[in-house]
Parts: structure tokens; sequence; C-alpha cells
């Protein structure tokens, strides 16, 4: 008896829940924002939608519309639409330029109260208007689907710290730390690359972290598992040091942030005649001092800038348990650093 009510209770609830045919549905799968050149409104935003042929190629679909909110953009896109669109499909949320700079909390949180959008959704900010982003032809599996990709691998394998909207949206929140995002350029009509990462001040971009230094900062906000970096040795000479595994350690007193951080590779290329041991303590003592160096150099910056990326704040908050966010931020101020690197290459590649 209590299986059959099951049974029923079941077949009741299946009957309530929508159903929805993917022919006959426009599914969002990308999307990026600009500031509206109309004054009446306040976003202008452009939707990404992916038709899939027989032969499995992919056809690129942009809709653009106006509005004061998300969804009056999503009201304004559908009127275009022939089909009923649906946002659980999600994947990259690009912002353009200038609605960075002005502020993209409205967003960020119209997504969080989304249900149908995923917490691994991928935001970026852009050198051009998002919109010209949008309406580029890459790759052959489709715009978000690049543009995913090209986030994700240089998070597995490069210098782009781990990044996502449940992240983004955590930072925000969270106090003692402020947030950032990669920032890419469309450099062709079929080619997109990554030019740096955005730092923010709440919810405004104040700065652009060039490539030059997006090494030293994954080291100081992330780890690596398979990084690559190349040292300059003397007489011109050239060390590749491949597959970085990374980690640090941060502690905070009252004026004063330890940072150590501890690096593991490989030398896989070397440009002079014989690789020596002597060569290789060379290699480590130099990646140590331009890690030292650099990093101590980005930690100055964000403290002028008055941003704290890292999460200095949100660290010393967990370790100190009178937290006063207040007095935190004069603190930080004049907060003195210190940063110890220690490199250990482990192997020099099969011959010597």
């Amino acid at each position: 008896m209590k299986n059959l009510l099951i049974i029923c209770l079941m077949l009741l609830l299946s009957g309530c829940v929508d159903k929805e045919i993917l022919d006959d549905i426009n599914i969002e799968v990308g999307v990026g924002y600009d500031l509206a050149e109309d004054s009446k409104d306040k976003y202008r935003g452009t939707v990404l939608f992916q038709e899939f042929q027989p032969d499995k190629s992919v056809i690129n679909r942009t809709f653009s519309g106006s509005g004061k909110l998300r969804q009056d953009l999503l009201i304004d896109v559908t009127r275009q639409s022939s089909e009923p669109v649906v946002t659980g499909g999600l994947k990259v949320a690009v912002f353009g330029p200038k609605i960075s700079r002005q502020g993209i909390y409205d967003l960020i949180d119209s997504f969080q109260r989304d249900p149908s959008i995923g917490a691994r959704v991928f935001v970026v900010t852009s050198e051009d208007k998002a919109e010209e982003v949008m309406k580029g032809e890459y790759g052959t599996r489709g715009n978000s689907t690049y543009i995913y990709n090209l986030i994700q691998h240089n998070i597995d394998n490069r210098d782009i710290p781990k990044t996502n909207l449940h992240i983004v949206s955590r930072d925000y929140y969270e106090t003692g730390k402020d947030t950032f995002l990669p920032r890419i350029k469309k450099i062709a009509d079929d080619k997109v690359e990554i030019i740096g990462v955005s730092l923010f001040d709440k919810d405004k971009e104040v700065e652009i972290l060039p490539l030059k230094d997006l090494f030293f900062f994954k080291l100081l906000v992330d780890k690596y598992s398979k990084g690559n970096f190349d040292v300059k040795l003397e007489k011109g000479n050239f060390a590749a040091v491949k597959s970085i595994k990374s980690k640090h350690k941060i502690k905070i007193t009252d004026n004063h942030a330890s940072i150590n951080i501890n690096i593991e590779g490989i030398i896989r290329e070397y440009t002079g005649r014989k690789l020596t041991s002597e060569v290789v303590n060379d290699v480590e003592k130099k990646l140590e001092k331009k890690v030292e160096r650099e990093c101590l150099k980005l930690l100055k910056q964000f403290q002028e800038l008055g941003i704290d990326p890292v999460g200095l704040g949100q660290i010393k908050k967990t370790q100190h348990r009178k937290f006063d966010y207040k007095k935190w931020e004069d603190e930080y101020k004049t907060l003195e650093f210190d940063v110890k690197c220690n490199v250990n290459v482990e192997e020099t590649g099969i011959i010597e």
C-alpha cells in the first residue's frame, strides 16, 4: 500500500514539471553587457544562442536588447526570438570596459538569484564592447564553448587563478577580500585572447594586471599544478621550468604580513651547453629572488590602490578572534610585507 501511494505521488508530481523540447527553444549560452547609449536604459545586453546542425557544425546567433534590469533585456530579446528563451545553459558572461568601471554588482546579484544559472559560469571583462565579442565566430564548437574552454585551460595549465560565478560572488560578499576577473580581447573575427586580469574595488574595476604579472599574481592568490616559467641566466642563457607546483602560506601579525611561497618544478629546456648542478642551483636562486621581488611589488601596488585581491583581511579574520574590519582598513594602509620563496627543481630531464 505504501509503495502504491509513492508511485501515485510520483505520477502526479511529474505532471507539474515544465517540459521543453530542445529544438523548440533558444538556450542562452553566453551573454555580454555594455552600458546603454540611450539614457532611459541602463544596460545593453547581447545574448548568444547556438544552433546545432545535422553535420554537427554550430551556428552562432545573437540578439541584443536594452533595459534597466537584466530581466528587461531578456524580455526585449524574447520579442525578437521565434522560440522561447531559456537561461539554463549559460556558460559565459562578458562585461564591457565601461560597465566594468561603473559597477557589475546588480548583474552578478541577478545571476545569483536565478536558479537556472549554474555556479560554474565564467565571468570575464573585455577590452572591447561585449557586444562585439559575442558577435565573433570562434572555433568549431560555438562562441560560448570557445571562450569557456579558453578560460578553463588557462586556469588548469597557465596563469589564470581559479574563478567562476560562485567564487566572484563569495569574494564580493567576503569582508577583507576583493574580486578579480580574467580580461579578454577580440583580436580577429575568429580569435579571442586573454590579456590580463581585472582588479576590482567592491564591484568597480580599478586596475588591469598585464600578462607579465599573472604568474606572480597566481602564486599569491591560488596555487599551481602545471605552471611554466622561463628563468634568465648568465650569458643570455634561459632555463624553462615546467610542471610547476606551488603553494603558499600567509601569516599576519599586528602590522606585518609574512608570505611563504614554495615552488617545485622540472627543467625541460636549457639554452646553455651543459646543465650542471651549479646551473640548477642558479636557476633556483634566481627564480626565488624574482618571485620575492615581483610579489612584493604587487602587494605594494594593491596597497596603494586600496584593494585586497589576495584576501589578507579575510586571512587575518581567521587568525585573530577579535578582528575589526573597520580597524583593519586603516591597518592595511601601513601593513608591512615580507615575501620568502623556496624553489626546488626536482628533475632536469632524461639527459644531463
